[in-house]
């Protein structure tokens, strides 16, 4: 009888899951709240349901018999594969991981008390207080949210001013709790991209990250592998693993972001699952020939991962990037990308709202969720992967509908 996985989440982030199951002989059980999610209909057994509800997760998971339960590039539905793993006895994070992984407050606390460098961070629970504690910091400072995900809740604030109105933007994402308020953190960003095998760490990759202007700290692309220097690769590549080890994360993927101050790297965030902004899915196997989805979906099932470089090359992504806000009238340049040296792929929309087309409102970029498609391009070299992506990104005009 073929070994069966468990997939929590069904859409587009989790389609490679299903796949690369399929290509490995291994069933794929997928979850979904959603009944059109997309991965529903490409799954050997699909299900509707609450994602989130570990009692919900494990009676299907009994019923279907799985060897193994996982979610790929998200982090919400992580400690529900903790839960259900340990009531079944399956290869997975425990619960105070992924715990750790998935609350931004738990997880500073856990890093710093194991010695893993953060920046300094305070919990607030009213402007008043953020206020008086950011009076005692240097402006700028980042506000953010205890729990999210594509930068979601994420502020750089300059003045008080701002402070008290991020504060109540934030708010609109967590009504309750401590928001967390941190020293801003100058210099460039990465991710560090990898799994947690037994009591093995394996780093596979760093990639380089670009931001949007602003306030809202977006991907607006990422390119690897990294072109820091050597020694500060190697520094990251510790500070990561140190990271992970005192997060106390096993038994899946993890997907590690960092920036590099003047004080040496010092950790963003740590998720206890693969990276978007397809990162692990197509940057990281056209990198260096490692298929990050197959080792977390033999990690899942008590296999060892396949995880051995077997290339030295460049990948790049670029978001698309209008510019000025409104509603589309045409798009230029989208058809000739596909003919371009290096190219790998073409979405031409956004996660939220649909295809790219004539009628689709652009608005300000204030997550991942409002970005409108992306290029990807392959090189044999970061930087000429990234040239390739960024002429790329920079062909693609936007005419918007005039008013009036």
């Amino acid at each position: 009888m073929p070994l069966s996985v468990m997939i929590l989440g069904a859409g587009p982030l989790q389609l490679p899951a299903i796949q690369e199951a399929r290509a490995l002989g291994i069933r794929s059980v997928a979850l979904d709240h959603n009944p059109d999610a997309v991965g529903l209909r490409s799954c050997d057994s699909a299900h509707v349901a609450d994602i989130l509800d570990p009692g919900v997760v494990n009676e299907i998971a009994r019923q279907e018999r799985v060897d193994g339960i996982m979610t790929l590039c998200t982090d919400a539905p992580v400690h529900t594969v903790a839960a259900v793993g340990r009531m079944l006895s399956l290869a997975v994070l425990s619960e105070d991981a992924a715990a750790h992984a998935t609350d931004k407050r738990l997880m500073r606390k856990a890093l710093q008390a194991n010695g893993a460098p953060v920046p300094g961070f305070w919990e607030v629970e009213s402007i008043g207080a953020a206020l008086a504690t950011a009076d005692a910091i240097v402006y700028p400072v980042a506000l953010k949210i205890a729990c999210s995900s594509g930068s979601r809740g994420v502020y750089r604030v300059d003045t008080p001013e701002d402070l008290a109105k991020r504060f109540v933007q934030a708010r609109e994402y967590q009504p309750r709790g401590d928001l967390l308020l941190e020293e801003w953190m100058d210099g460039p960003e990465v991710s560090v991209e990898g799994v947690c095998s037994g009591d093995r760490v394996h780093v596979i990759q760093v990639t380089d990250k670009l931001l949007f202007p602003g306030a809202f700290p977006v991907e607006a692309g990422h390119s690897q592998p990294s072109r820091l220097p050597a020694t500060t690769v190697v520094q990251i590549r510790a500070a990561a693993e140190t990271g992970v080890r005192a997060l106390g994360l096993n038994h899946c993927a993890f997907h590690a972001e960092l920036k590099i101050t003047r004080d040496g790297p010092k950790i963003v965030e740590i998720g206890a699952r693969l990276g978007g902004d397809r990162i692990s899915t197509h940057l990281t196997p056209l990198s260096t020939g490692v298929n990050l989805v197959r080792a977390a979906i033999q990690i899942a099932v008590g296999q060892e991962p396949d995880i051995v470089p077997s290339m030295a090359r460049g990948a790049a992504v670029r978001y698309f990037h209008a510019a000025g806000c409104g509603t589309v009238e045409r798009i230029e340049g989208l058809d000739e990308l596909p003919s371009l040296r290096g190219f790998e792929l073409l979405y031409a929309a956004s996660e939220r709202d649909g295809p790219l087309r004539p009628g689709f409102v652009i608005g300000e970029i204030r997550s991942s969720l409002d970005r409108y498609g992306h290029a990807l391009f392959s090189g044999d070299s970061a930087a000429q992967a990234s040239e390739r992506a960024e002429r790329a990104a920079s062909m693609v005009k936007f005419r918007f509908r005039t008013t009036g």
